[in-house]
């Protein structure tokens, strides 16, 4: 054997050691990526800085708003929390890394969030008083196999409920333009609703803290609805937005 064919020989094998050594410290992590869009007119966030709750990792929006795929412990508990100037901090449902990992159109994670002017017009129309020692949670009770492509997203008809009630807390149900340029976008000046529109969209203020995270559920004659959960954590904002909402199941 020629000297130089023996050096592309060891070359790669080395090449074949390097890869396999890659793929054993992946094992036991799956991808997780997803995107962030401006409320109501979802325009895309880009150069926002988001960090994971668990580990205090930072990362990065690309230049169309997407971020990932970045490997993750499966079956470990996952919360992202968005950042950037003149947009209101919003964090991310609380979700249990599976197998497959969470990826894909109706399995990663999404922002919906709403400039700071936005989130006080929206406080105030709703008549919201915020507690700032409070969380306060958004979330989308979405139809079947619907994201933050479609519009309308929501599951209509249904009423929403958390694993530690509060019966002074009444869940604010958005309801949806139906004509005019905002047609399928939701529509806060509707008061008075006690059950979801086709927007889906239901708002809870002042939830007290706590340790473990909140389930939220979803209720509507004939339809079993998948669950989400969500970190309590002082002064913060959360939206639960399509796929990660209770979704209808087929």
């Amino acid at each position: 054997m020629s000297l130089s064919k023996f050096i592309t020989l060891i070359l790669f094998a080395l090449a074949l050691l390097t890869q396999t050594a890659a793929f054993a410290s992946k094992e036991g992590y799956a991808p997780v990526s997803g995107f962030a869009r401006s409320f109501i007119m979802g325009s895309e966030i880009s150069n926002a800085t988001i960090t994971i709750v668990e580990t205090g990792e930072k990362i990065k929006t690309d230049d169309h708003g997407k971020f990932g795929p970045f490997d993750y412990p499966i079956g470990k508990p996952i919360t992202l929390v968005l950042e950037k100037w003149d947009y209101h901090t919003t964090q991310s449902a609380t979700i249990i890394v599976p197998p497959e990992g969470l990826t894909g159109p109706y399995n990663n994670i999404t922002f919906q969030v709403p400039s700071r002017e936005a989130y006080f017009l929206l406080s105030t129309i709703v008549g919201a008083k915020e507690n700032p020692d409070a969380c306060h949670v958004a979330v989308t009770i979405t139809a079947y196999h619907k994201n933050m492509d479609d519009d309308p997203q929501g599951e209509a008809d249904a009423t929403v409920s958390l694993s530690a009630p509060h019966p002074e807390q009444s869940p604010f149900y958005f309801d949806i333009f139906q004509s005019g340029p905002l047609k399928g976008k939701t529509n806060p000046f509707t008061k008075g609703l006690t059950k979801t529109s086709d927007d889906g969209g239901v708002l809870l203020f002042n939830l007290p803290p706590q340790d473990k995270p909140y389930v939220i559920s979803a209720t509507k004659p004939g339809v079993l609805f998948t669950e989400s959960q969500f970190l309590c954590r002082k002064g913060m904002f959360i939206n639960i937005s399509p796929p990660r909402g209770p979704m209808a199941l087929k």
